[in-house]
């Protein structure tokens, strides 16, 4: 039978509690040593009440992957295409990547924790969603390097690299460092994106093309 509209909304609504929740808890403590009776606990349900929403903890932490993926994909689909100015693509990119991972804070930090435990199942979820973005991204560059657009002398998949190792290291690790980026943490985290994408412009573009860095709101 289906589900009243009301009855479906408050599905809805415990299910996305039950994701916010098992992010924070996986990046704190990884896909192994995550507790479900704790993530239950947080969001205020009994366990078995989470295992209605998730058949099991697999199951919980690619649905907290999945959210953020399912944001970022569309964009680097729609944006890296043929057509229109790289750099303007790039920043477009950048700009939307950061902003979502911006709003979910514990989304760095998952990745981070499943490159350090190494479990098996933890990696092949995190590389089922990162690598056809890595992957959008190199044939991207590759396209511009044929196009004589960018630099031929450096290796797309490492320039890919360096740009997901940077963004995840800004989440992951910037207050650790001083200045502290609070109380303006919009700004700081403007700047790092104005940094973020002057590099890769410098380092894409042939000197004559370089684009012009757009300015901090």
């Amino acid at each position: 039978m289906p589900r009243s509209p009301r009855t479906g909304d408050r599905t809805d609504d415990t299910r996305a509690r039950i994701i916010d929740a098992a992010q924070v808890i996986f990046a704190r403590d990884g896909f192994v040593a995550a507790k479900m009776q704790e993530i239950a606990g947080a969001v205020g349900i009994q366990r078995p009440s989470l295992f209605y929403h998730f058949t099991n903890k697999e199951a919980l932490f690619v649905a907290a992957h999945e959210q953020v993926f399912a944001r970022i994909e569309p964009i680097f689909r729609e944006s890296l295409v043929a057509d229109g100015d790289p750099f303007v693509q790039l920043d477009r990119v950048t700009r939307t990547v950061l902003a979502v991972m911006a709003e979910q804070p514990s989304f760095g930090r998952m990745v981070a924790r499943t490159a350090v435990d190494r479990h098996p199942a933890a990696v092949r979820i995190v590389r089922r969603y990162l690598q056809p973005l890595v992957d959008v991204s190199v044939d991207f560059i590759r396209r511009g390097q044929r196009r004589g657009v960018f630099r031929n002398d450096f290796d797309a998949f490492f320039f890919t690299l360096n740009s997901w190792g940077a963004a995840l290291i800004y989440f992951i690790a910037r207050d650790l460092l001083a200045p502290s980026p609070a109380p303006n943490a919009a700004r700081d985290r403007e700047l790092f994106t104005r940094s973020l994408l002057q590099m890769g412009n410098r380092a894409l573009a042939v000197p004559e093309r370089r684009p012009a860095a757009r300015a901090a709101t």
